[in-house]
């Protein structure tokens, strides 16, 4: 019974990553750019930091507010955006999961006051909102024969929110600085049930939510220098800084094959203080849950050229830097006079990141006094480590002839080293992004109006199963800005 428990256990598993990909992979974004905030910067494909001079410079330079002139109001109406993910080839050749979202959210409303040479500003800028509201069904799947139906039932959203206010004071007419203080509220609220029949009609059912809530702060420093009048030099640098959070997990795991008592059912608790497990009879004490979310900095750099005073070209390049966390992760176990305890691996994977740099490039156009057309181009770069076929081939040999652990006993006390696999890695899409910016505007002195549509797709590797191999992995998203902007 036992062996046949664990069989059960390991199949739903499978199961658990192949038909519900979004248990690792909506959990953090896989890239640092998330999108573009502002009226021009979306048409420039984010290429903004030497120019800056709308309420948006807020986040992308606060040092450009040095060089307006008016006072403005811009709000981002509507945001819409569409995004696929495909994971190509699962367990059997032509064999495809599509993860889809759409969403339609407003990202970005700024005020900005002008006193003589002091500028201020307030800004919310929504950075990311991903939805996911999901019921699958799969029967008698290939991979899997003793399974007669798998049901899924999942409800996802992940929000990060930007508020502060905003400041820059000018110099000099060439040379402004600036500063930004953002409160951070980042969230994640998942829940998610799954009920699996086999061939024998024996079902197994588990369910989960899972919530948290991050607060953090992030000051963003800028400088922007004009040597020349056609030329404009711009730097920014912010960085995150978690003031705290709460975390809750919970999950029920019932088999109808288990006889009833204490070990029928299996439950999981959890929150930033503590966590703790009861799965077959065996009570564990688990670490607490990450209540943070990565504490990283950005640099950015820009150049921006205006040859004509109807033709702008503007260069950005951004480097984020990468993150990692390490705590003690060990587990303690006991099941009536058996002690376990298991090493675990110190590092907190779900909040690592790899560093990047991405460029962007645009130009604006004025074909007429009051219309002019943007366009621009920009790289979007993993934050993940690569991904490739030759090391799942090689975790999974690992994983089937040592288990990946190194056991001790001596009476009733035993002791493991669990080495992490890369196959648990949460941090597991590796997408290497570009895109492309085309936009309108039509601008009078008291008002403008725009419209943006942003392209972006790119292709990598996923491990979707830490069962199975690497797969190859195709991302493509579609998404539309609208701008409104008053003067006064």
């Amino acid at each position: 019974m036992l062996e046949k428990n664990q069989t059960r256990v390991s199949t739903l598993l499978v199961s658990v990553f192949l038909f519900c990909p979004s248990v690792l992979f909506a959990s953090e974004p896989f890239h640092n750019i998330q999108g573009f905030y502002g009226e021009r910067a979306a048409g420039l494909g984010g290429a903004f930091t030497a120019i800056a001079d709308d309420p948006s410079g807020a986040y992308y330079n606060p040092a450009g507010l040095g060089f307006t002139y008016n006072d403005r109001i811009s709000i981002s109406a509507s945001n819409f955006k569409d995004v696929k993910r495909s994971y190509i080839n699962i367990d059997t050749p032509g064999q495809i999961y599509n993860q889809t979202h759409q969403g339609f959210d407003p990202n970005f409303i700024g005020l900005l006051k002008n006193f003589d040479r002091w500028k201020f500003a307030f800004s919310i800028v929504n950075t990311y909102n991903y939805t996911y509201n999901r019921v699958d069904q799969v029967n008698y799947p290939l991979i899997s024969p003793t399974i007669n139906t798998t049901r899924n039932y999942t409800k996802e959203r992940y929000n990060q929110l930007l508020v502060g206010p905003s400041a820059a004071y000018l110099l000099s007419d060439k040379l402004s600085l600036g500063a930004t203080l953002y409160y951070v509220n980042d969230t994640k609220e998942v829940s998610r049930t799954q009920f699996q029949q086999f061939s024998d009609l024996s079902y197994v059912m588990r369910s989960y939510v899972d919530n948290r809530r991050t607060s953090a702060l992030m000051p963003v420093f800028g400088i922007q220098y004009q040597p020349i009048q056609k030329l404009s030099l711009g730097m920014s640098y912010r960085r995150i800084f978690v003031m705290g959070g709460n975390r809750l997990y919970n999950e029920v795991y019932a088999d109808s094959s288990r006889r009833p008592g204490t070990s029928a059912i299996d439950f999981i608790e959890g929150t930033g203080d503590g966590a703790s497990a009861i799965e077959a009879g065996v009570l564990t004490q688990r670490t607490k849950l990450t209540t943070s979310i990565p504490q990283t900095s950005e640099l950015r750099f820009g150049v921006a050229f205006f040859p004509t005073s109807r033709f702008l070209a503007s260069f950005d390049m951004i480097h984020t830097t990468g993150y990692k966390s390490r705590r003690n992760q060990d587990e303690i176990s006991s099941v009536g006079r058996r002690v376990t305890y298991t090493v675990n691996d110190t590092e907190i994977r779900e909040l690592s990141r790899v560093s990047t740099t991405n460029f962007a490039a645009g130009m604006e156009y004025y074909l007429a006094d009051t219309f002019s057309v943007l366009g621009g181009i920009y790289t979007n770069e993993p934050n993940t480590k690569p991904i490739s076929w030759t090391e799942s081939a090689v975790d999974l040999y690992l994983q089937n002839t040592f288990g990946n652990q190194v056991q001790a006993n001596s009476g009733d006390s035993t002791l493991i080293y669990k080495v992490a696999r890369s196959g648990t890695n949460p941090r597991n899409e590796y997408s290497r992004n570009k895109g492309l910016s085309l936009g309108f505007s039509w601008v009078t002195s008291k008002s403008s109006i725009s419209v943006t549509y942003i392209r972006e797709v790119g292709y990598g590797n996923s491990r979707i199963d830490p069962n199975s191999l690497a797969q190859s992995f195709e991302y493509s998203a579609h998404s539309i800005y609208l701008m409104v902007s008053s003067r006064n």
